[in-house]
C-alpha cells in the first residue's frame, strides 16, 4: 500500500457494539485494498472501542481516533480533517457494505472521469434480517453536474445520504465544505458537493446495506428535527442563490419544499399527539405554512449564515394524574 492511500473511509462510532464488528469486517474484506479506515469514536459509552481495537491491533489500515462527543456531523468532519486519500467515503458504523463497494465506485469515478460515484442500497431490518431494496433508484448512467444537481435536490430518485457515495476529497477541501452540526446534515451538504462536481457516475448495483434498527430521525421527529429539515432546504437554496443559479434549479427546489411541507405537517401532528400536548399545535402548523412560503419565495436574498426566520415549538408531555 502506498504512503497515501487511494481511498479514505470515515466510520463515526457511537454506541454500536452490536453492529460495529460486522461493519468493519465488511470493510476489511474489500476487493479493493488500497485504503485507510479512520474510525472516529465519539465518546461511545459502550464496548465499541474494545471491538474496534481488535481491528487496529492486527490491520495497519485501521486507525482509532477518540474525541469528545459532538454528534455524527462533528465525527465526520473530524475524520475528513485526518483523511489522506484522493477519494473519501463515509460508512455508518451500524451498516455494512458489499465486498466490491470500493472497487466498483472507484472505477466508476476513474473510468468516467467523475468527481463522485453513487450506488443503490438496501434497507436491512435488524429484527428479521430481511433486505429491501430502495424501490425508486436511478439506472446506470453518468450524470452531468446540472442533471445530478436537479436530481439530488428533489431527493427522490437519488437520495442525499452521505454514505452510499464515493467522493473526490478535493470536493470538500477545495470548496471549504463540511457537514453542519444539525439533523438532516446530509441534505444540507450533498447538494453543495454535487454542485461543485464535474460529473456523477451512477451504478445500478446494490452495494450498501443500511441497517434499520428503529429510532430513525423521521420516526422520532421533534421540534428541533422539524426545524432542521426546513433549514437543510434553506442551506441548499442559499447556496444556489449565492452562485446566481436559482432559476436553473427553481423547479427542483419547489418540488422538495412542497414535499418537506407535507412531511412536516405529518410530523407536527404526530409530535403533538404523542406528547398529548395540543397547546401549540396550531401555532406549529402556522409556522410550517410560513416556512413553506419563505422557502418558495423567488425573491429570497443570499444570507452569509442562513437562518430560519422562525422555528418550531417543542410540546411537553402532559403528566398523568
Amino acid at each position: 500500500m502506498s504512503s497515501s492511500p487511494v481511498i479514505s473511509i470515515v466510520v463515526p462510532v457511537y454506541n454500536v457494539e452490536k453492529y460495529v464488528k460486522k461493519c468493519l469486517l465488511s470493510i476489511q474484506n474489500q476487493t479493493f485494498t488500497d485504503f485507510e479506515v479512520l474510525v472516529i469514536d465519539d465518546e461511545s459509552p459502550d464496548n465499541s472501542v474494545e471491538i474496534i481495537k481488535e481491528f487496529t491491533d492486527q490491520d495497519k489500515r485501521f486507525s482509532l481516533y477518540r474525541k469528545k462527543n459532538g454528534g455524527l456531523s462533528d465525527a465526520r468532519n473530524y475524520g475528513l480533517g485526518l483523511a489522506k486519500g484522493e477519494y473519501i467515503t463515509f460508512i455508518d458504523s451500524d451498516d455494512y457494505i458489499r465486498d466490491d463497494f470500493l472497487e466498483i465506485l472507484y472505477h466508476e469515478c476513474v473510468d468516467n472521469d467523475a468527481d463522485m460515484a453513487y450506488c443503490r442500497f438496501k434497507y436491512t431490518f435488524i429484527k428479521t434480517g430481511i433486505k429491501v431494496p430502495m424501490i425508486i433508484s436511478p439506472k446506470r448512467q453518468v450524470m452531468s453536474d446540472r442533471k445530478a444537481m436537479t436530481t439530488i435536490i428533489r431527493d427522490t430518485l437519488m437520495k442525499n445520504y452521505a454514505w452510499n457515495k464515493l467522493y473526490k476529497r478535493s470536493l470538500f477541501i477545495d470548496n471549504g465544505i463540511q457537514y453542519p452540526v444539525m439533523f438532516f446534515e446530509d441534505i444540507a451538504t450533498t447538494g453543495r458537493l454535487i454542485f461543485n462536481a464535474n460529473k456523477v457516475a451512477v451504478t445500478d448495483q446494490y452495494l450498501y446495506y443500511y441497517v434499520k434498527r428503529g429510532g430513525s430521525i423521521m420516526a422520532t421527529m421533534n421540534a428541533q428535527k422539524i426545524s432542521d429539515y426546513a433549514l437543510s432546504a434553506l442551506i441548499i437554496k442559499n447556496h444556489i442563490v449565492a452562485h446566481d443559479q436559482y432559476e436553473d434549479y427553481k423547479k427542483a427546489m419547489h418540488y422538495f419544499v412542497k414535499k418537506m411541507h407535507l412531511v412536516n405537517i405529518y410530523s407536527v401532528l404526530r409530535m403533538h399527539i404523542l406528547t398529548r400536548d395540543l397547546k401549540n399545535m396550531k401555532r406549529n402548523l402556522d409556522i410550517n405554512r410560513d416556512l413553506y412560503l419563505f422557502l418558495l419565495d423567488d425573491d429570497y436574498q443570499y444570507q452569509k449564515e442562513p437562518k430560519l426566520p422562525v422555528s418550531f415549538i417543542q410540546p411537553g408531555r402532559k403528566k398523568r394524574n
